[in-house]
């Protein structure tokens, strides 16, 4: 199987390298083209994949054809490839906000079209991504989509109506994860860690406790409530992340990426 990737921008790139480094698929197996950055070409040389100088020439070549580019420019790009691609193809898209319907209805007839939205994790094979599929995708189709992702990370199948709050919350996390991290790195230090110490022990808590949540099919309650004993010092701490707001921060903070209204 060949696959294809048009755009190797952040997540783009996330992707190529989860496959390439969990060996779901041999790098020669792997074009990428991309914009007049150049980008693409520095990619394909440092993964050792094939470059293609256009994006129609990579369409012509490949089985899968993921579409990591951004809503914006989506359009263009499948008024480019369209005449291009075979309905033995799958499209796989990662925009968001741009719906099933309107990729289908820039295809040719019949084409199988799944949205698919990783997250930056996927680099290292700890991604999360959302997939919603087309109504004529083949158990097939979905089948090989689902095995590819998985290769990346964990995957859920979602309706279409949830892809993107569910994009939301998978793809801008890692960076309100990533403040939190440093957040309690900045604490650290105030506290009389040196920067390297306080980040090596703040990025492995924060791994140790979602692999153990996940690990256990743990509720985040019951791993706070097992690290709380009466009157201690954890608690205490809970208290003041409570009374400053940080739940609330995170519920406003989803909300605003995902442009809710109350």
């Amino acid at each position: 199987m060949k696959i294809g990737i048009i755009g190797v921008g952040h997540l783009g790139s996330a992707i190529l390298q989860g496959l390439i480094t969990s060996q779901y698929v041999n790098a020669q197996d792997i074009l990428v083209s991309g914009g007049k950055s150049g980008r693409a070409k520095q990619i394909a040389a440092q993964f050792d994949c094939h470059f293609c100088i256009n994006n129609r020439e990579l369409v012509q070549q490949v089985d899968v054809i993921i579409l990591a580019v951004i809503p914006q420019i989506l359009p263009k790009i499948l008024e480019e490839i369209s005449s291009a691609i075979s309905q033995e193809q799958i499209i796989i898209s990662t925009a968001a906000s741009f719906t099933l319907a309107q990729i289908v209805n820039s295809l040719p007839l019949n084409v199988a079209v799944i949205r698919a939205i990783p997250n930056i994790p996927s680099k290292v094979c700890q991604g999360m991504t959302t997939i919603s599929a087309a109504s004529n995708v083949s158990l097939k189709q979905l089948e090989l989509v689902k095995q590819l992702f998985s290769a990346i990370g964990k995957i859920a199948i979602v309706e279409e109506n949830k892809l993107d709050i569910s994009s939301t919350v998978t793809g801008c996390s890692p960076a309100y994860v990533a403040l939190f991290i440093e957040a309690l790195a900045d604490a650290g230090v105030y506290a009389g860690l040196s920067r390297e110490e306080a980040y090596l022990m703040s990025k492995q808590a924060v791994l140790g406790a979602a692999s153990v949540l996940l690990e256990h099919d743990m509720l985040p309650a019951e791993l706070k409530d097992g690290v709380c004993s009466p009157g201690g010092t954890t608690i205490r701490g809970i208290a003041q992340l409570e009374k400053f707001g940080l739940r609330n921060a995170v519920i406003e903070a989803v909300k605003a990426s995902a442009k809710i209204k109350d």
